[in-house]
């Protein structure tokens, strides 16, 4: 700890001599700017506000007693120490009675100088030990109010005669609302930086943040005077700066805005609120309620049954889309990490059931379903966890998928059912799927019951009943879109399967309804 100490004499010799007696660095102290007279050395100490003052008695323009009675008159708290000559020692008992540490005869003795220093050093060292304790207590005070004020706990009246005590005001802005904020997983894979350290850089500078609280594993901000959205923009700016500062950033959850201080639990409930929902919305850094109110996507489960579809035509795209699908059900319903943990392993459990029983010379092992469990269970975010469960339903599909001509087929057939609307040809199938397209053609054959041609009508000609039942589009419309580019050849095949024409079969389902 360095404190600062000023020379006032107006002898250059003197002034050069007590710089050059001692170390002052090594006694803790550095010599700001001298004196050379009264009325200058009172201009340096009221500018400059050092620890230690070493006035002369007897200058021009002011003496030292007036020196000292003018700067304590105004507000100086810094010690004293007076030089005299002996001839001047009547001065010296004046100076005591004002609050001065001591004095010093000239020629100045350096073992008594030193003396004086270390006393007054140590007096400095211990005041700023209790205005640090103090300090930090007033602090923790003031958080612990704050606290209680988030968290609902007490009444306005008893947080009132508090916040007067402690000199806080939260009057003067009638918008409120309280942020949480929580390390990043990056911050945490990398061992990350104190919470507290980065927090406090965040905001540094941030007029619209009137307090902050440490609770447990996340910080508490409170932000006055600015609308949720509008400082929302400021988090998403400040953090841009933590993650190049520090390499992560801050996960953040703004609560919506109140009219006053007093209402900033109901803010605070409503970011915890958010916090909650951090797993399922793991690629956003704040989190505001504007996220749940403008969510859109799928609403539907998706099923054990889909699943098991898909691994066993072996369509890893499918798969993969599926996972996009599950993100949007469990973002739509909020569901809870707990809750979207238990459904995967609960879902993966029953489908290597569904596929072992199914498929008794595949290896599905128990040990090996085991370990994907507990990887999923270990899973730090959405991410990660739909990751690791397409992973393990990819691999149930090459389990599956070794040999067998069935397989093949179904994965055949459900190509069928999604590309039906185009120009299928079974040559072009069985380069996709590396077949000889005439043993597919019999392979396919002996598994259906049916060429691949005639399957492919059936196809085309269901889905065709169903444009013709759900849609106002013409006959060569829905034709068209079914993949017959012949309307003419549509007719004919539509007659074959259903035994009546499209038109006739859009009347009789108009009169029936």
């Amino acid at each position: 700890m360095m404190f600062t100490a000023m020379i006032i004499d107006d002898e250059t010799t003197v002034r050069e001599g007590i710089k050059a007696l001692i170390d002052w660095e090594a006694e803790g102290f550095r010599l700001g700017s001298c004196g050379r007279d009264g009325r200058e050395g009172l201009a340096n100490i009221l500018r400059e506000n050092p620890d230690l003052v070493l006035v002369d008695i007897k200058m021009p323009g002011l003496t030292g007693l007036e020196v000292i009675e003018e700067a304590k008159k105004q507000g100086f708290l810094g010690h004293f120490l007076i030089l005299t000559g002996f001839s001047e020692f009547e001065y010296a008992k004046t100076a005591i009675s004002m609050g001065v540490d001591g004095y010093l005869l000239k020629p100045i003795d350096e073992d008594e100088l030193l003396e004086y220093v270390k006393k007054i050093r140590s007096e400095l060292e211990e005041h700023a030990r209790l205005s640090q304790y103090h300090e930090k207590n007033e602090e923790k005070a003031r958080q612990e109010l704050l606290r209680r004020i988030v968290l609902n706990e007490g009444t306005a009246e008893e947080w009132e005669r508090e916040l007067a005590v402690y000199q806080l005001s939260l009057d003067g802005g009638v918008i409120f609302c309280a942020a949480i904020c929580k390390e990043d997983e990056a911050g945490l894979e990398k061992g990350g930086k104190k919470l507290l350290e980065k927090v406090e850089r965040l905001i540094d500078g941030d007029t619209a943040c009137k307090g902050m609280i440490s609770m447990e594993d996340q910080v508490v901000l409170i932000g006055q005077g600015a609308e949720y959205g509008q400082w929302k923009a400021r988090m998403e700016k400040h953090d841009k700066r933590l993650k190049s500062y520090f390499g992560s950033g801050l996960k953040i959850a703004i609560g919506n805005n109140v009219r006053d201080w007093r209402e900033l639990f109901c803010s605070y409930e409503s970011a915890s609120y958010l916090m909650e929902q951090e797993f399922i919305f793991d690629h956003e850094d704040i989190l505001t309620i504007d996220l749940i109110c403008n969510l859109e996507g799928n609403h539907e489960a998706v099923t054990v049954e889909w699943m098991e579809m898909l691994i066993e035509v072996g369509e890893e795209e499918g798969i993969k889309r599926a996972m996009g699908l599950l993100r949007e059900y469990c973002t739509w319903h909020l569901f809870k990490e707990s809750e979207i943990k238990l459904m995967l392993i609960q879902d993966l459990i029953q489908i290597q059931m569904r596929l072992a029983k199914k498929y008794p010379s595949a290896d599905f092992s128990n040990d090996a379903l085991q370990q994907r469990l507990k990887l999923l269970m270990a899973a730090e975010d959405m991410k990660g966890l739909l990751q690791c469960y397409e992973e393990a339903l990819t691999e149930f599909s090459k389990k599956i998928g070794i040999g067998g001509g069935g397989n093949i087929i179904r994965r055949v057939y459900y190509y069928m059912e999604k590309n039906y609307h185009k120009d299928l040809k079974l040559e072009n199938i069985a380069k996709n799927f590396n077949y000889n397209s005439a043993y597919l053609g019999k392979l396919f054959r002996k598994e259906m019951g049916e060429t691949f041609n005639n399957s492919l009508d059936r196809i085309r000609i269901t889905n065709a009943q169903k444009l013709l039942e759900e849609t106002d589009l013409k006959v060569y419309q829905i034709s068209e879109q079914v993949g017959y580019s012949s309307i003419d050849y549509f007719y004919m095949k539509f007659k074959k399967y259903v035994g009546i024409s499209p038109k006739e079969y859009r009347k009789n389902r108009n009169e029936f309804l």
